[in-house]
């Protein structure tokens, strides 16, 4: 049963510790302890912290939330006592940019559950009930958006004097947690920009999702605020404004000793912090620690540019930041949402980067849960907001349930994924059908190309290319599923789609409505039309730009592929490789050490733009990491689980290697540019299945010895 504490009896608005003591009378084989909570919870069993952060995660507690589980044999005595601490989280705290609380429920609550089983076969089981005990703990209060108090002067209590938990009637279904934990991925230390009586101020190099640790000294009831921020006005001081309504401010009230700071329910987004001292105090032992759904990152890029290499270790930090529990849109701002577009454009490059199989399949789940009657997707989930136009069935958001789907089955081959999603992708593909006219998508939900540099009238070619390119994905996942009449259904929903763009948004010159980069790659990509239509006003496009990138959230996954499919493989490195603005190499030359929301977040002209939206951790624009593989390494992914290696080679580069872990096994890719030849290789396990495709060039020599393969290429 679930438990709380009964609000009559708090004497301090401190978080809840639930205690249960018990006894392991003989030798222990297995003790499996198993907990959920409508809140978040922090484990200790016998003083020893259990290390996962944030736990059960965040689900649409109306329809279910998680139930996780321990083994804790290592951890057992004879006499144990089991702690847990429950705060706000998502259930009761601030959410969202509504800057409301208590989205769900106000009542934080406990499920618990300890199996025990001796060597002689014999077992005990222990849940919540009114037999727990509960008192305060240290932690005054905890929220995601505003920060952690910690007050040091809270006394050690005495189990045996403290209330008994209320039990709590409530009805909500609990599902196996099924996917990694958050954790603490990483230690920065930082370096003291300023320092006084009263403040220190410091810069950890690099912007992530986390918070900072020390130890402070002083007298009892001196309090010290932290403050944090993701990057410097022009004056040197830091920048809060982006935050909105956040505090992002973490309290500690000394205890006149030596106290440790390591909060457990709230983290910030930040590179730069101001330490405050409101009383005389030594601050000593800082460090910022980076926080992280525990993925394995398996995928390594680097080259001869720095600014490439830069943004592809940008792109790592703002995944890792923005996998906190779902994919976030951003880890600092009175928002943190599971926004639908920003995962879908961003989902294959992290399954490149790492092992997301779990962790997108819970995603996938989120999305399920929170689909509409008429086959709207939510714009983001969990979905907790009045449905409006811009709140789903958005094109470029919507799609997440097909793409996602795909990519997923793209690189770990589960059959099981697509089962599950193809109904639902199929009921947006219906949704979108029923919202047309002669298969011409007409809904007036858009995004267009979210926060692209070009104004441009491309909104509903933009929506008619999702439309087209989601029937297609599902009738390629009926395809594997064996269902072929629902197959081709799909693909003649496709044709109808391509026939209708090529109707209604190609201009009698050939120009695509719009005009702009984003809807040349994209048409391009989903097949609706060929290089040779398009090729020159595509081009003319990036030249009217004055040579640059034009794109938004949707357009940057296009571009680069794209103008390799058109065979201009030199532009797209020069953008890749560019520094003067818009460009991914600008904002690096800027400070930035993570993807920024916007091109123009800060420029040397204008400064900050609004800071009502301007992010500076947000990873869409970092969906270019996939050419990265796909191109310039070559790795080119097949729905039966092989590879083709076609790399897209330039001499821009002096050399690039990198490594993917596939379905099958690793395999790793080098190439360097000498003596007017490429010098290419590839090293793969034995179970990884590749063909290698170089028609492009002229082969100098090839060799290829068990699964490795070298050539030489003009």
């Amino acid at each position: 049963m679930w438990i709380i504490q009964n609000n009559t009896e708090k004497t301090k608005k401190h978080l809840p510790v639930f205690y249960k003591q018990f006894k392991a009378e003989k030798a222990v084989e297995k003790c499996l302890l198993s907990v959920s909570a409508l809140g978040i919870f922090s484990i200790k069993i016998n003083g020893v912290e259990i290390d996962d952060y944030f736990m059960p995660g965040w689900t649409n507690y109306n329809q279910y939330v998680h139930l996780c589980h321990y083994d804790i044999t290592r951890y057992l005595q004879e006499d144990n006592l089991l702690e847990i601490t429950l705060a706000d989280g998502w259930y009761a705290g601030r959410l969202g940019y509504t800057k409301e609380a208590k989205i769900y429920g106000e009542q934080t609550a406990l499920f618990a559950k300890l199996q025990l089983r001796y060597l002689d076969g014999s077992e005990l089981g222990l849940e919540t009930d009114g037999s727990w005990r509960v008192g305060d703990s240290k932690i005054v209060c905890s929220s995601f958006f505003d920060g952690e108090t910690v007050d040091f002067r809270t006394p050690r209590v005495d189990v045996q004097t403290l209330p008994f938990a209320s039990e709590y009637a409530v009805q909500i279904p609990l599902e196996e947690y099924a996917y990694q934990p958050v954790k603490k991925v990483g230690e920065l230390i930082p370096k003291v920009m300023y320092q006084d009586e009263k403040v220190i101020r410091l810069d950890f190099g690099q912007n992530f999702a986390g918070f900072i640790t020390l130890v402070a000294e002083g007298e009892a009831g001196v309090e010290i605020l932290l403050k944090h921020a993701e990057i410097l006005t022009d004056d040197g001081e830091l920048y809060y404004e982006n935050l909105r309504s956040v505090e992002a401010t973490d309290r500690l009230i000394l205890s006149g000793g030596k106290d440790f700071f390591d909060p457990k329910f709230t983290f910030h987004g930040f590179r730069y912090a101001e330490i405050f001292l409101g009383g005389k105090a030594k601050i000593s032992q800082i460090k910022g620690v980076a926080l992280s759904q525990q993925l394995e990152y398996h995928g390594r890029f680097s080259c001869s540019d720095p600014i490439v290499n830069a943004i592809f270790q940008n792109t790592l930090w703002g995944q890792k930041g923005n996998f906190i529990s779902i994919p976030t849109d951003c880890p600092q701002r009175d928002e943190r949402l599971g926004w639908t577009g920003d995962a879908e454009v961003f989902c294959n490059s992290a399954m490149f980067n790492s092992d997301c199989d779990a962790f997108f399949d819970n995603y996938l789940k989120l999305i399920r849960t929170d689909i509409l009657p008429d086959g709207k997707i939510p714009s983001f989930v969990p979905f907790f907001i009045p449905v409006s136009d811009s709140t789903a069935g958005v094109p470029g958001w919507a799609d997440a349930i097909c793409v996602i789907p795909y990519t997923h089955y793209l690189h770990y081959g589960r059959v099981d994924v697509l089962r599950e999603n193809l109904p639902y992708a199929e009921k947006h593909v219906e949704y979108y059908l029923r919202n047309s006219e002669q298969y011409r998508l007409n809904v007036i939900n858009t995004f267009g190309d979210w926060l692209s540099v070009e104004r441009a009238d491309d909104v509903d070619s933009i929506s008619q290319c999702f439309f087209g390119l989601s029937a297609m994905l599902v009738s390629k996942m009926a395809g594997v599923l064996g269902e072929t009449e629902k197959a081709e259904r799909y693909m003649e929903i496709y044709r109808g789609a391509k026939a209708a763009f090529r109707r209604d948004y190609i201009a009698a010159d050939g120009k695509l409505a719009g005009d702009s980069q984003t809807i040349y790659a994209f048409a391009l990509s989903v097949g609706y039309v060929t290089v040779e239509e398009v090729k020159a006003h595509f081009l003319a496009s990036i030249q009217r730009a004055g040579g640059k990138l034009t794109t938004g959230f949707i357009g940057v996954k296009y571009l680069l592929p794209a103008l390799c499919e058109i065979g201009e493989t030199e532009l797209a490195y020069r953008l890749i490789r560019e520094t003067e603005y818009p460009s991914w190499g600008y904002t690096i030359l800027n400070g930035a050490t993570t993807i920024w929301e916007r091109w123009n977040g800060y420029t040397k002209e204008h400064g900050f733009e609004t800071p009502t939206m301007n992010s500076f951790n947000h990873y869409s624009l970092g969906s270019c990491v996939e050419w990265l593989y796909s191109h310039v390494l070559g790795i080119k992914l097949s729905l039966d689980g092989s590879i083709s290696i076609s790399p897209s080679l330039s001499k821009q580069l002096a050399f690039a290697e990198g490594e993917y872990k596939t379905r099958k096994g690793k395999i790793s890719i080098a190439w360097k540019y000498k003596d007017e030849k490429f010098y290419f290789t590839v090293e793969a396990d034995s179970n990884v299945v590749y063909t290698y495709d170089f028609s492009d060039r002229e082969i100098v020599s090839l060799q290829r010895h068990g699964n490795s393969l070298c050539a030489i290429l003009k």
